[in-house]
């Protein structure tokens, strides 16, 4: 029996690689706006033809390329930003993989045209479905051009996905939004078809550009920073939201992300000022340690992983809160709930190192080392499943999955707490995983028969409205 396993050609290869990279032309521009701003670019140009099929061309005015490295820059994995393992974790750079280039050569016709302020001359590199064509010197201005012709060409079964010239020009526009947000400095410049479709010129400060993005909105300005984060950020009223947070952009070290857990953040800063699933317009700009972020985490570089995510999404709750007034929010609210007391510095509460939460069976055994202090019954259903306090959280426990008879018969005696229920100025957000969302909806007629109300955010999120008058003020958390 023959070999059935083959390595694959490096065109192949290539053409694989560029359908994880681009998908469409929004895709390639925002590669190459990201390579253009790692060259030091303060003015770019984009020009697009045909929603980004015909051609698509970006020039700026960065640094350049020599001879050499044009000629390197198109091999996968070729790259100026890291030489070792440990640089991934420092990247400071928007590209950094030595991936965009070569994919997007591979499935287009591309000619790139550069030259270093210094040198004298240019070069010119044109590649055609992933083959070198041309490498020769050229009379140009000092920067890059690439332009890319004919895209999927050599793929016509991924073009053939591609939307409407409209769509695909509309999603071009929002990454030069998202670039132009991700740093006011720059002048940039968008044609669609000959025509000038945006024009961000330099701006002062986020603030500044966010006003030439959104227009006059009343947006709030807010900078704060608190155990080693800053915030940088310009937000709409609560009352310019919008469903879904489409129109919310973010930036960690100055990178473009999408990140529903820190949307959420942000929506819940505004206490009950948001409809439910909305969120405000606007940008917020996170600056923290780049060893905290893993900017590796996604093939297109849209999305990134925290080294403590659940710490850090609480933290920009409570930093943003206290700048986002309304109406019907009194100082002493936030204070109380953002742990500032009065002073105006605020309270640091210990974390632990793991986001995870204990187990029934700890609970149980910090039960059992301290009854004086730990668990608590509030109330019980048909002696099966019983709602306890413990250590400022609610734990809704199956008797059948807690070998706890014996102790809990005794709290449900000691019980007597009425349910009323308290309603909260401002709903606590609770978010939840797989096991805790399955035991809310499995017990939700018992919650709600208790006190509690709720309403859905977002993806197993969700805000707590009202709560058990004797869990007082107490944070509340579903643990099945």
């Amino acid at each position: 029996m023959g070999a059935t396993v083959r390595l694959l050609d490096d065109t192949l290869v290539d053409q694989i690689a560029a359908g994880e990279v681009i998908e469409r032309p929004a895709n390639l521009v925002k590669e190459l706006l990201e390579n253009a701003l790692d060259a030091g670019a303060t003015s770019i140009t984009v020009s697009v033809e045909d929603g980004g099929r015909a051609c698509v061309r970006v020039t700026d005015d960065g640094a350049g390329m020599s001879s050499e490295d044009a000629a390197l820059c198109i091999e996968r994995h070729a790259t100026s930003k890291i030489r070792s393992y440990d640089d991934l974790h420092r990247v400071q750079t928007l590209g950094f993989r030595g991936e965009a280039l070569p994919s997007i050569g591979s499935v287009s016709r591309m000619t790139i045209v550069t030259r270093p302020k210094a040198a004298l001359e240019g070069t010119r590199v044109v590649v055609e479905g992933g083959a070198r064509i041309a490498l020769e010197p050229t009379g140009c201005p000092p920067g890059t051009t690439v332009e890319v012709t004919d895209l999927f060409f050599n793929v016509p079964a991924r073009r053939k996905f591609l939307r409407a010239r409209q769509t695909e020009t509309s999603r071009i526009f929002e990454v030069c939004q998202r670039v132009a947000l991700s740093d006011p400095r720059l002048r940039l410049i968008v044609t669609s078809d000959g025509r000038t479709g945006r024009r961000y010129l330099p701006a002062r400060s986020l603030a500044e550009r966010a006003y030439q993005v959104f227009g006059d909105i009343g947006l709030r300005e807010i900078q704060v920073a608190r155990e080693g984060v800053s915030i940088e950020a310009a937000l709409s009223p609560a009352e310019l939201s919008r469903p879904g947070p489409r129109h919310l952009f973010l930036l960690v070290n100055g990178r473009p992300i999408s990140d529903r857990g820190l949307a959420r953040a942000v929506a819940f800063a505004y206490g009950d000022q948001l409809p439910p699933g909305h969120y405000p317009r606007g940008v917020v700009s996170l600056r923290l340690p780049v060893e905290d972020v893993d900017v590796n985490a996604h093939p297109q570089k849209t999305e990134v992983r925290f080294r403590r995510a659940a710490q850090l999404i609480d933290l920009v709750s409570r930093m943003l809160a206290p700048h986002l007034p309304s109406a019907s929010r009194g100082e002493a609210y936030w204070e109380e709930r953002i742990g500032n007391r009065g002073s105006g510095a605020p309270e640091r509460r210990a974390e632990p190192e793991s986001p995870i939460t204990p187990t029934v069976a700890e609970r149980t055994s910090a039960y059992e080392s301290s009854p004086g202090d730990g668990l608590r019954l509030v109330a019980h259903l048909r002696q099966s499943v019983l709602v306890c306090e413990y250590d400022n959280e609610i734990l809704v426990i199956d008797r059948a999955q807690a070998d706890l008879r014996g102790r809990l018969d005794a709290l449900q005696a000691a019980s007597d707490d009425g349910l009323a229920e308290k309603h909260l100025l401002f709903p606590d957000r609770v978010e939840v995983d797989a096991t805790d969302e399955e035991a809310l909806t499995r017990h939700e007629a018992l919650l709600r028969s208790l006190g509690f109300e709720w309403s859905l955010l977002g993806e197993r999120a969700y805000a707590v409205r009202a709560v058990p008058a004797v869990l007082r003020r107490r944070a509340v958390r579903v643990r099945s």
